[in-house]
């Protein structure tokens, strides 16, 4: 019984992981033909995401606008950091409709200061297939000893 769950296991993982590679082959392919190319408005491009407390995890989202006339593909969203992780859309956006790149960074327990990441999303728009969005702010004191409130889910 254990080796047919097993089994089943290993083509659930890899029906999974077909959909993502097909969407990935497709995507590669938009990037490399202009004719296919769309354009992009950013609704939030630069987020000021406050004051956080050490050791914890702010969600950021970046909202943004298929303005062009051809589906756009978000090929990768990339951090610039190991802190920041990324999630973006796994299919095409339609002309006219909108789409959110999303971000948890977790602040460093020791961190201090503030602070400015970025990440590099990339497109099948025209001009530039690379855009750079960015978040900032500030970390400050201890979860130990401030009476400063994190907001978990950050969403300007």
């Amino acid at each position: 019984m254990k080796f047919f769950v097993a089994i089943g296991m290993v083509v659930i993982t890899l029906t999974a992981c077909q959909g993502n590679d097909t969407f990935q082959k497709e995507a590669n392919k938009k990037i490399k033909d202009t004719t296919n190319f769309t354009s992009i408005k950013w609704l939030d491009s630069l987020k000021d995401i406050g004051t956080l407390l050490p050791g914890k995890v702010a969600e950021i989202k970046f909202r943004f606008i298929n303005n062009g006339n051809n589906p756009l593909y978000v090929i990768d969203a990339k951090p610039g950091c190991g802190c920041t992780i990324t999630d973006y859309p796994k299919a095409a956006i339609l002309p006219g409709n909108e789409g959110v790149i999303k971000a948890n960074y977790n602040v460093h327990k020791d961190g201090q200061g503030d602070f400015r990441k970025n990440i590099k999303v990339t497109t099948n728009t025209k001009g530039t297939t690379d855009t750079y969005i960015f978040f900032y702010g500030n970390i400050k004191g201890d979860t130990a000893s401030t009476n400063v409130k994190l907001t978990d889910s950050i969403n300007h």
